[in-house]
């Protein structure tokens, strides 16, 4: 029996090869929305174009994915990397900051459009009611994250570090962490800025689902896109959640297997839906880890200047 599922497993795999070389070429799409989302709350007067912003958003997405970073050291790393690309540096921590709680808030949207579209579409309420918890930490996450920003968030840290460093030690660092919360509401209060942000943040997310749906079509399963959504944006909310694992290895699996149940897919072909989407991680976030590293070692400043930042 073991040895027929194994089987079974591996033919499925197999036959998404060329899904696999799609989703991979796809990719491009659902980063550059982020990006121009992240673009939409850049000052216009300093704005950089969007191949460059996508270059840097595609190196903190591939920091995020392959290191234990807790899904946020590549939202550091693209804040230095944009810091230094541009002649005013001093507005790109607080514009990650903005553009990381959109994505939060856009995703939290994204997970309740899928809890809606698997309500449709697996029998009865019960089976929504499995995933519905994980989508509403979700939802609390965003909102905690709104309420902290208002209120001062990264003057909060700079207080925590304070006792622990000294009065001395952090005046500094308690200095420019207020002039960060004040960048941040001021780039809060510009509500049309924030409203673009938010809506090609959303539209990004809702762009993923083409991939979900590649997958299932190339394995002759039902593709259509209230399952596609199910499975990609709850998918997604599982390894959000799950942030702390690196690379949410075992849960981002486990969770698309579970969803994959809940749809009606058979095991073997969740569990390939699974591998498939980690092989695609890692085709297309390796690549993003290696320029980084190249951008390291040969000087940002430089690379950037020169036109050799992807």
């Amino acid at each position: 029996m073991l040895a027929q599922d194994v089987g079974r497993l591996g033919a499925a795999f197999s036959s998404l090869g060329p899904a696999i070389a799609a989703i991979c070429l796809f990719r491009i799409i659902p980063i550059a929305l982020h990006a121009q989302g992240w673009r939409s709350v850049m000052a216009e007067s300093d704005r950089p174009g969007l191949l460059p912003t996508l270059g840097i958003r595609w190196i903190g997405e591939s920091v995020n994915t392959l290191l234990p970073v807790g899904q946020v050291g590549g939202d550091v790393v693209r804040a230095r990397l944009m810091a230094a690309s541009r002649p005013r540096p001093d507005g790109a921590g607080a514009e990650v900051a903005v553009d990381f709680l959109l994505g939060i808030v856009s995703q939290a949207l994204f997970a309740l459009m899928g809890v809606a579209a698997l309500m449709a579409v697996a029998p009865g309420i019960a089976a929504s009611a499995q995933v519905l918890a994980g989508t509403a930490v979700l939802v609390g996450l965003a909102a905690f994250l709104a309420m902290l920003q208002r209120r001062g968030f990264f003057s909060g840290l700079a207080g925590m570090a304070g006792r622990l460093m000294g009065e001395r030690a952090s005046s500094g660092l308690a200095q420019g962490a207020a002039g960060l919360d004040r960048e941040v509401a001021r780039i809060m209060a510009d509500r049309p800025r924030m409203r673009r942000g938010l809506a090609w943040r959303l539209l990004g997310w809702l762009s993923h689902v083409a991939e979900a749906w590649i997958l299932l079509a190339a394995l002759g399963l039902p593709a259509g896109l209230d399952t596609a959504l199910a499975l990609e944006s709850l998918a997604w909310a599982v390894r959000s959640i799950a942030f702390l694992i690196p690379g949410a290895i075992g849960a981002q699996e486990g969770g698309i297997v579970a969803i994959g149940l809940l749809l009606g897919l058979p095991t073997e072909l969740a569990l390939a839906l699974a591998l498939a989407k980690r092989a695609r991680e890692i085709v297309v976030c390796a690549p993003g880890l290696a320029a980084w590293l190249v951008m390291e070692r040969r000087g940002i400043k430089g690379l950037l200047k020169s036109g050799g930042a992807p």
